[in-house]
């Protein structure tokens, strides 16, 4: 997959996808599909468009983010994303009206065109039958249709609330691959380690949207894949009120300090809570590798 910046150069003939993709859930895998289908037909590539920043920052809301560029990055790879062309999102490219950002993608080799039924763009909020319009005789444009969950519209929105509910199950259903978080670990206090259950505490991005909770998920690390507990949010039972990220990989052996691990949560299994004392965590923190294994 190559990554270039709107603006760099790109001789190859494309279908471009249009959206921020701030995830890739089922509706946005359906507008994949559709540009690779079209992209087959015109003898083309698929690639897709994105901001390389939260640009909700920019748009004044105080929102994070569901994925780090990184990170998303790699979701479109997996999703078989040729070309990925990325802008940042600044006041600059904000006033810009739909026309104007069109005509920047014109310089490249447009054979087509693929958007969601509710997608907007430019500074006028310019709608898909105005893309159209614009683009009518420069490539095809194609409009993907609502897709649905319990009739509501599955979207970035609702795998959030979703997460914010606990609702783990119900998001990755409804993603591409289960909610995942990747991280540099870093040294922590070594209280799970007296306990038998050392935990390895990763740095991930300030503005990225985690659920606070205790999970049983996947953590990759080095090219392979352990089952995990992960506890997202305070530590109490030691006085610790520092939002922070710990795994706890079940069957590995070795150092994990300055490594990059890729931790995928899989399935909701408590809220945090504070125990009486270590011991007392402990025994819960047995019950919690039990039933991650058991995913």
């Amino acid at each position: 997959m190559q990554v270039i910046t709107l603006g760099e150069e790109l001789n190859t003939p494309i279908v471009l996808c249009l959206g921020y993709f701030g995830c890739m859930h089922k509706g946005h895998v359906e507008l994949l599909e559709a540009a690779k289908r079209r992209a087959d037909e015109n003898g083309a590539r698929a690639a897709l468009f994105t901001f390389s920043n939260n640009h909700l920052k920019v748009l004044g809301k105080d929102e994070k983010v569901l994925y780090t560029f990184t990170e998303r990055l790699q979701i479109y790879e997996s999703l078989g994303v040729e070309y990925v062309i990325a802008k940042e999102f600044d006041d600059g490219f904000r006033k810009k009206s739909g026309r104007e950002f069109l005509r920047e993608l014109c310089a490249y080799n447009l054979t087509g065109i693929v958007c969601g039924f509710d997608h907007r763009c430019g500074s006028d909020g310019t709608d898909c039958v105005g893309i159209g319009k614009i683009l009518e005789k420069v490539c095809t444009v194609d409009v993907v249709d609502r897709i649905s969950t319990d009739g509501t519209k599955v979207s970035t929105t609702l795998i959030k609330e979703l997460l914010g509910n606990k609702r783990i199950d119900k998001a990755n259903e409804l993603l591409s691959e289960p909610f995942f978080l990747i991280g540099t670990v870093i040294h922590g206090r070594g209280f799970g380690k007296t306990m038998g259950f050392p935990t390895a505490n990763i740095t991930v991005a300030s503005d990225k949207f985690l659920p606070s909770g205790v999970y049983g998920g996947r953590a990759k690390v080095d090219g392979r894949e352990y089952c995990c507990i992960v506890n997202i949010g305070k530590t109490p039972t030691f006085g610790i009120d520092r939002f922070a990220v710990e795994a706890h990989l079940l069957d590995y052996r070795g150092d994990l300090y300055g490594k990059t691990v890729k931790v995928s949560l899989c399935k909701y299994l408590r809220d945090i809570v504070k125990f009486d004392n270590a011991d007392a965590l402990a025994k819960q923190l047995q019950k919690d590798k039990e039933n991650a294994r058991n995913d």
